[in-house]
């Protein structure tokens, strides 16, 4: 039996879209329930990333611990963040990110790093903690 294939175009005649995107995985530091002006609930997380890093390492390691703050706008993210979520989680987070500057009272330009999240995966739930018992 002969089958045969349309030809597909290897290019594309529409310009390509920017890009600014990052992809992080680490384990959940903390989380911060928050809302808008217009009450609309997100949530903040710092992001506990490790990188391989011999030159900057404490002595007898050679990762070093990044810190990322995250921010979920997503309402079916932000429901399942705070129903499901903790300290200690292993996630895969994609994020968008944009760069802001601004001046301080001072005159001084300051720039921020905002990475807004636009996908995610649990890679691992924390332990659950075992109940004390009393004797």
């Amino acid at each position: 039996m002969l089958r045969s294939f349309a030809a597909t175009r290897a290019f594309s005649s529409t310009a390509r879209k920017n890009l600014a995107k990052v992809q992080l995985v680490g384990r959940i530091g903390s989380i911060h329930h928050k809302e808008t002006k217009d009450n609309r609930p997100f949530i903040t997380y710092s992001l506990a990333v490790d990188r391989f890093a011999p030159n900057e390492a404490q002595e007898g390691s050679s990762n070093v611990t990044d810190w990322y703050n995250v921010t979920v706008f997503d309402d079916r993210q932000v429901a399942f963040f705070e129903a499901h979520m903790q300290k200690g989680a292993q996630i895969y987070a994609e994020a968008d990110i944009k760069q802001k500057t601004v001046q301080d009272e001072a005159g001084e330009k300051l720039v921020y790093t905002t990475m807004t999240q636009t996908r995610y995966e649990v890679l691992r739930f924390p332990k659950k903690k075992e109940p004390e018992t009393e004797e």
